[in-house]
């Protein structure tokens, strides 16, 4: 990929040297904002034009600079006149309407942008006026304006939607499972084996033409989104030869340019965050004579004492690691980021045309908090007050390196055909140190000059590369019957090398690991692997089109198949001679040190352990898992005057397999358990049938009436049904997976009015009502110690209602024209019951526990205001923007005890821009108020707070250059 990057840089910078020209571009639509595919536009007095195609029904050319009339025609409309102006090296778009009616329209109708047409906002307007379902759109415009470096930052802005931990998308309050993410409509899978939903912090806005959100199903759309269908449009291939370079840097006094940073103590990646082999498990741990002799199991020390074969294995692995169990303090940079694209159009053999596009991107980041709260309670029979298990003070920093990149081909060999063929490449790297100091009162450790201390390394790494071929083809003979198909194979890796967690006690005078309190000193290697092949087709045949241009029968089907490979290696230090860690006076350096760890004395024969390693990996924390889907739809749209009607239904077949290494290993047995076998195998097969019905009432010229009755799925993911656990830190809940978990049905009711008034503008207001039966929910899971997994429990429902509006203010006065306001408000109410047994228990500690919860996730209330400014004469762009959500769920108490909600809060961004030439800069302020983070519970009108902190407040520059 990077010799493929170098060579076309270098073919488009010779092509750079050419003269110089611009280009015009743009879609034409008839009175009622139907495209007119096959129209022709020319620039008056010359014999250069082009004509709208039947793939997307734009246009374009390629023109010296200068003013120019543009006269488009179309059969059964009289001619259009419109004026453009074109300037070297940039794209003038230009959309006109044809009317009917003799003379066509005035001038002031037209639309004339200057960035492509579905990156104007005006253009997805338009979208989202003709679209058959309820839909959000954000244009790359508005989303460059909004400063958003990536998907997930993006769709922070859409209505009713929220981002949870930076990258999970969260529509109407449902997230994960209830949400599904396309690229160019084919699903972008999860590489993280504890989420449903994609990470759309894998995808830069740098790439994305717009980003259209799905609120109401439709056949074919995937049948297992309940909250929105988030779907990413990559850029469309340039008109031009067009190349761009950008460069930032943020500050943020809090990460930036402090000399307290916690890193992870073995880098193990190189420069751009590449992991380098360092942080692998070592070959002499994992060496089969030494499994075979049993050189890392508990027993192995006692046995070493006269073994000296067993003592030279068990020496020698522990020595081929480095032993720093705790963060070291570094120095941190500023957050920077480079970037480039570049792209050109060639055209050959007539109307064939070859377009080439090239991105790619590299940046780092680094955040941190000192000082946070770290805290857990819990009820207890007949107390006024929540009980502490723990208080803790909390430290955590993160180093991000994130490369990315894509390469694009589009061959159309003419106006009814295209092929395309590309690539992404996305790579992101994590390195953490975290500490957790202060009373843990569940351990007995506390008081007066007591601690106990927990200390996290982790270096995550994850990749994810995609190679997608596509087609669109109208087949203009045949009533313009539209094919549309698609295949891609995503390989996607999690890679999570020498996770340390490190824990000790200081009580009554005394440094202590004591293991019947808490875990030993553990480090984990664990890597998943996914494999996805997908394939799509869909055919559009429209029908009676005298009547309408509407009406169409579009059938179709999909077939999805993933395959996973998650592996976990674990080993704990155990101990039997030498100093212990209270004899070391707390020192990490010298418990670990080489004096104390394997042989550290003796003779032949008679060999003395110290600090050894003990493999305590469990078949179980292993597994293989099979996530297939076939699904194939038919639906019709047909148009009764001002009445739209889009029916069908949606078949899908789920199929899901999941297996620890548990299952081959008895079924090797000559007398397998198959109990065992059972609890350690998950398998649901299961047909759904999804019916949808939408209805659009044209009510005027610029409003729609919109209603649906749809009904979806939800699956739970591979993790949640795979028999493991697994925790964050020493000290926390363990995570287990339920192999009992079932399939989600869900039933839809929507309402929305929508005005456009004018172009850019638009009001919406929108109701919705959500059913669900056997919804999947985070629950506690009864043990003896703190756990939690995943159950089924009966039934659910949300229901919410939505506002939008963007307004120019020229209505203020006309000295306001350069100013617009986007604003959305959405409330959401849900609730869910709570598993039988829970609530049983739960009120035997607190008879007034109510046995019901809302959505994990779910804000009551979300919001958006924004106010931008754009001068295109004079080069200024600038927006003053505010996001805010409510109080969300954001963990499962134990029983008896109220749940953990994150405390709303609001984020105010501001960014503004110059463009000079070819030169552009921007200044970014991000998070001005500066909230807290907060998680906490209410018990009794007290509020106990389990995590608090602060992120920061950041200041960017960056510069680009573009042409």
């Amino acid at each position: 990929m990077r010799n493929a990057f170098i060579l076309i840089i270098s073919l488009f910078l010779a092509l750079s040297l050419q003269a110089q020209k611009g280009a015009i571009t743009g879609t034409i639509y008839d009175s009622e904002g139907e495209i007119l595919y096959g129209a022709n536009v020319l620039a008056e007095g010359t014999s250069i034009g082009g004509q709208s195609d039947y793939i997307d029904g734009k246009f374009s050319f390629q023109i010296v600079p200068g003013t120019y009339t543009l006269v488009a025609s179309y059969i059964g409309y009289p001619d259009t006149k419109v004026e453009a102006v074109v300037v070297a090296n940039e794209t003038t778009v230009v959309d006109i309407i044809l009317s009917a009616e003799e003379g066509g329209i005035d001038l002031e109708e037209i639309v004339v942008v200057e960035k492509a047409l579905e990156r104007s906002e005006n253009a997805v307007l338009m979208l989202r006026k003709k679209a058959d379902k309820v839909q959000d759109i954000i244009s790359a415009a508005e989303i460059s304006r909004l400063g958003a470096g990536d998907a997930a930052a993006a769709l922070t802005k859409v209505t009713g939607t929220t981002i949870v931990d930076g990258k999970y998308v969260y529509v109407r309050g449902l997230g994960d499972r209830y949400s599904a993410t396309t690229l160019n409509g084919l699903r972008l899978p999860s590489i993280d084996p504890y989420r449903n939903s994609a990470q759309l912090d894998l995808i830069p806005t740098s790439i994305l033409d717009n980003i259209v959100t799905s609120k109401t199903f439709t056949p074919d759309l995937p049948g297992d989104f309940t909250g929105g269908s988030v779907n990413i449009k990559l850029k469309a291939l340039p008109e031009r030869f067009t190349w761009s370079v950008s460069a930032s840097a943020a500050y943020n006094s809090q990460n930036n340019l402090t000399e307290d940073f916690l890193g992870y103590s073995n880098p193990g990646i190189d420069g751009l965050g590449f992991l380098d082999g360092s942080a692998d498990i070592p070959s002499a741990i994992i060496d089969p004579a030494a499994r075979e002799l049993g050189a890392f199991e508990r027993s192995a020390a006692r046995e070493a004492r006269r073994d000296d074969e067993i003592a030279g294995f068990l020496d020698k692995g522990i020595r081929s690691l480095e032993h720093d169990m705790q963060p070291v303090v570094m120095d941190a940079g500023i957050d920077h980021s480079l970037s480039f694209s570049v792209g050109n159009q060639f055209e050959f053999g007539g109307n064939a045309k070859l377009g080439v596009f090239a991105t790619g991107s590299y940046s780092k980041d680094f955040t941190q908090f000192k000082n946070g709260t770290n805290a857990s309670y819990f009820a207890s029979p007949g107390e006024d007050q929540l009980i502490a298990n723990f208080g803790l003070t909390e430290a955590k920093s993160e180093e991000s390196p994130t490369v990315n990149g894509m390469l694009g081909l589009s061959f159309r060999p003419n106006s009814s055909n295209a092929i395309n063929v590309y690539s992404i490449y996305s790579h992101q790297s994590f390195l953490t140190g975290r500490e957790l100091v202060g009373d843990y009162d569940d351990y007995g450790i506390g008081g007066e000059g007591n601690f106990f201390s927990s200390q996290t390394q982790s270096l995550l790494q994850r990749e994810l590369v995609s190679y997608v071929v596509s087609g669109e083809h109208t087949l203009v003979g045949l009533n313009k019957t539209r094919i549309e198909w698609a295949a891609n194979y995503v390989d996607s890796e999690q890679n999570e090398p020498d996770l340390r967690f490190f824990a000790y006690g200081f009580d009554q005078d005394r440094f202590d690991i004591n293991e019947s309190q808490f875990t030993l000193p553990t480090r984990f290697w664990r890597d998943l692997t996914d494999d996805t092949y997908q394939g799509k087709l869909d055919i559009t045949v429209p029908f009676l089109q005298k009547k309408a241009k509407g009406n169409s029968i579009k059938f179709g089907g999909l077939y999805n198949t993933k395959e996973r490979d998650f592996n976990e290696v674990q080993y704990i230090y155990g101990q039997r001679d030498g100093l212990t860690f209270g004899e070391s006076e707390g020192n990490a350096g010298t418990y670990f040190g080489s004096d104390n760890i394997g042989v550290i004395g003796g003779e032949p024969g008679s060999n003395v352990v110290g600090v050894y390693l003990i493999d305590n990996s469990l078949l179980s924390n292993s597994y293989i898992g099979k996530y297939d889907i076939a699904a194939g739809y038919l639906m019709t749209t047909l148009e009764f005057g001002k009445l739209k009607v889009i029916a069908g239904a949606r078949a899908e077949q789920t199929n899901i397999e999941v297996e620890s290494d548990v299952v081959g290993s008895e079924l090797a047995k000559d007398s397998p358990d198959f109990d065992r076998i059972e609890r350690n195998q998950a398998i649901i097969d299961t047909f759904s049938l999804l019916p949808a019905l939408n209805l659009v009432y044209a009510v005027s010229d610029n409003s729609n009436l919109r209603a649906s009755a749809t009904q979806t799925i939800a699956r739970p993911n591979m993790r949640e049904v795979a028999p493991f656990g697994s925790f964050g830190a020493i000290g926390e809940p363990t995570l287990f997976g339920n192999p009992d978990l079932t399939i989600t049905n869900i039933t839809n009711l929507d309402l929305r009015y929508e005005v456009f008034p004018n172009a850019g503008e638009v009001l919406a207001v929108s109701a919705f009502y959500k059913k669900f039966t056997d919804p999947i929910v985070s629950t506690y899971r009864f043990a003896g110690n703190p756990q939690f997994t995943w159950e089924n429990t009966e039934s659910g429902e949300l229901y919410g209602a939505e506002i939008e509006v963007r307004k120019n203010l020229d209505f203020i006065t006309p000295t306001l024209e350069e100013f617009n306001i986007s604003a959305n408000l959405a409330y959401i109410n849900s609730s869910v019951t709570i598993d039988e047994l829970e609530c049983e228990l739960s009120r035997d500690v607190d008879p007034d526990f109510e046995c019901e919860r809302q959505f994990a996730g779910q804000s009551p209330i979300v919001a958006n205001l924004n106010l931008s400014y754009t001068n295109a004469e004079k080069g200024w762009d600038g927006i003053l923007a505010y996001n805010y959500f409510d109080d969300r769920l954001a963990s499962v108490g134990a029983v008896g005890t109220p749940d953990i909600f994150e405390k709303g809060r609001g984020q105010l961004d501001f960014s503004l821009s110059k463009k000079i030439s070819g030169f552009k800069t921007t200044f970014r302020a991000r998070n001005l108020l500066n909230p807290d983070f907060r998680r906490y519970s209410d018990f009794k009108g007290q509020e106990y707070v389990f995590q608090n902190y602060k992120r920061g407040i950041e200041f960017s520059f960056g510069v680009s250059y573009s042409m």
